[in-house]
């Protein structure tokens, strides 16, 4: 499987377990913590895995291509969406088994939020970067 076939497949994996954790949050009372825990570490281990991968394979040869447009779109998407990583670190941490259980209405907001950023990003990534990527990778 290419590189970029496997980007793929792991943004659709993200916004599988990004629907299960939307059906957990949208409950009115906290599902059993090992239910959750589960869903957490799904999209830890997926997401922090993902973002390392596109930091080697994506963002490198669009970052240095010879095509201005193409860098600077690059450069654009590294400015703007960068921190997601340091987000989602920080909303572990804020977010732990005691926290979600004595503020679930907080938690949930600050999932949705999670949810959004990382649902925006796929989005972008997909109808943005990915073909892009193409495009360089096909010219090489």
């Amino acid at each position: 499987m290419s590189s970029l076939a496997q980007l793929r497949q792991e943004h659709a994996e993200l916004v599988g377990i990004v629907s299960e954790l939307q059906v957990l949050i949208d409950r009115d009372v906290p599902p059993a913590s090992v239910e959750l825990f589960n869903v957490r570490r799904k999209l830890s281990s997926v997401l922090i895995s993902h973002l390392k991968a596109e930091d080697w394979v994506l963002y490198p040869p669009l970052l240095t291509c010879d095509d201005p447009k193409i860098a600077a779109t690059a450069k654009r998407f590294v400015d703007e969406m960068g921190g997601l990583a340091q987000a989602y670190s920080v909303f572990n941490e804020r977010w732990d088994a005691l926290s979600i259980e004595s503020d679930w209405a907080g938690y949930c907001k600050a999932a949705q939020g999670i949810i959004e950023a990382l649902t925006s990003r796929i989005i972008r990534e997909n109808r943005d970067l990915y073909p892009l990527l193409e495009r360089v990778q096909r010219a090489a």
